[in-house]
């Protein structure tokens, strides 16, 4: 089967010939308010192994007794258990992004150690567990391309973190923790303002980390079998939010690797108006991205010559209201005609792959009449060939977790030449 390898958007070694902007879109992802909410929430739901991992400071706490002081340090902090059972998002055109995980449930385990600062120098060690029960945690975030370091590059960057909670709770374990139980109120109060701030921004900033991968290095760095072409998956804009909806534009070419200057898709030529369904998600494709794919495969493997005739042009693509009409120009018997096919999409899905594929079945339409042929005979085999190729080639689509394609509904537009792929997105997470 011949797929298309990935651009990795982080890593900027293939040097594409030039810089795309907004109107250079060939492929748009957007989802409605709950679509986005669905789908953020599924992506920390399955990545939240690597909040485990992040590494805390220490922090220590003085407490002034009066006749003596002491310093109680927290060390070797640990997330212990992070619970996200909600997710909200504000979307407002042209404002940042605000996130909010509401009855948000945190464990923090850690070693303390108190040290007396006066005689006689008491000291005690043990453990211990922070626990904060319904907490709201928000961040702002907004996005920027990386135009001169990594054209194609996008970070999503966090304005502003809080968290707000109805109770923390202390358990100190081990030592003489019993001494200290009486100090709970002291150490609580001193703690809650600097740890609720803290936990607020690793937490927010350690999940817009997780987006900010998956953007990067999760359904975009893919190499699959055949390296010889190259989807290239840079964004051509920062993210666009408008009033209940957010929208990622690529570029969504199609080269071949060893030639990325021979470009099909001209400068300038593709834009993509978002338009709204009541649908959680729509992905959208001009009828160039496919044309794109065509010429590639025609001029490199001659894939749509069969047996007896030949492809003289690439097939050509263009959307009707109900679908789309696909004409090739091929040679028979030293005879060329040319050939009307109908194009039905086929949605190819491999959720181990995180990869969609859109391909078309295709009927005979019209053919042009020659008496040096056999019209009918040569429209059928036509149809068989492009439905063999249709079974190994197709426009890839890449996405992320939670969506199948095969469960959307193709949507055609011919005045913006474009089709739309809308749908919802499960109720449950999916796993890939």
């Amino acid at each position: 089967m011949i797929f298309l390898q990935l651009v990795s958007n982080r890593k900027c070694e293939f040097g594409f010939p030039r810089m795309l902007g907004p109107n250079d879109s060939a492929q748009s992802s957007t989802a409605n308010k709950i679509g986005a909410e669905k789908y953020l929430l599924c992506g920390i739901e399955t990545s939240l192994w690597a909040v485990y991992d992040i590494v805390i400071p220490n922090i220590t706490i003085p407490i002034n007794l009066g006749a003596t002081s002491m310093d109680f340090t927290l060390s070797e902090i640990k997330i212990a258990n992070v619970n996200v059972p909600k997710l909200k998002m504000d979307l407002q055109q042209n404002k940042p992004v605000t996130l909010f995980l509401p009855e948000a449930s945190i464990q923090l385990s850690f070693v303390w150690k108190f040290q007396q600062n006066s005689y006689p120098y008491t000291n005690d060690r043990g453990t211990g567990d922070l626990i904060v029960q319904n907490a709201v945690l928000s961040a702002t975030a907004d996005s920027q391309q990386e135009k001169e370091t990594c054209p194609g590059h996008m970070i999503i960057s966090v304005l502003k973190t809080t968290m707000d909670y109805e109770k923390m709770r202390i358990q100190l374990k081990g030592g003489q923790s019993w001494i200290f139980q009486s100090l709970i109120d002291v150490i609580l109060d001193s703690l809650q303002n600097q740890i609720s701030d803290f936990l607020a921004s690793v937490l927010m900033n350690g999940f817009i980390g997780l987006i900010n991968g998956a953007f990067e290095d999760g359904r975009r760095q893919r190499l699959l079998s055949n390296g010889q072409f190259i989807k290239d998956e840079r964004y051509v804009d920062k993210v666009q939010v408008g009033n209940g909806y957010i929208s990622l534009m690529f570029s969504g070419y199609t080269y071949l690797k060893n030639n990325l200057t021979d470009e099909y898709l001209t400068q300038g030529t593709n834009s993509i108006t978002m338009n709204k369904f009541n649908t959680e998600m729509q992905m959208a494709v001009k009828d160039e991205a496919f044309n794109n794919v065509y010429y590639i495969f025609h001029k490199y493997q001659d894939s749509y010559s069969g047996k007896d005739f030949k492809a003289i042009q690439q097939p050509k693509l263009r959307f009707t209201n109900t679908g789309a009409l696909v004409t090739m120009l091929v040679e028979a018997n030293g005879t060329q005609v040319e050939i009307g096919l109908i194009a039905k999409p086929r949605l190819f899905d491999d959720l181990s792959k995180v990869i969609g594929r859109i391909s078309f079945e295709y009927q005979g339409y019209n053919i042009d009449k020659a008496d040096e042929i056999d019209s009918e005979a040569l429209l059928t085999q036509v149809v068989q060939h492009m439905n063999e190729v249709a079974e190994q080639t197709g426009y890839q689509y890449n996405y992320a977790l939670m969506v199948d394609i095969r469960d959307f509904q193709p949507i055609f537009d011919p005045n913006e030449r474009v089709m739309r792929l809308v749908g919802d997105l499960p109720q449950e997470c999916l796993p890939y």
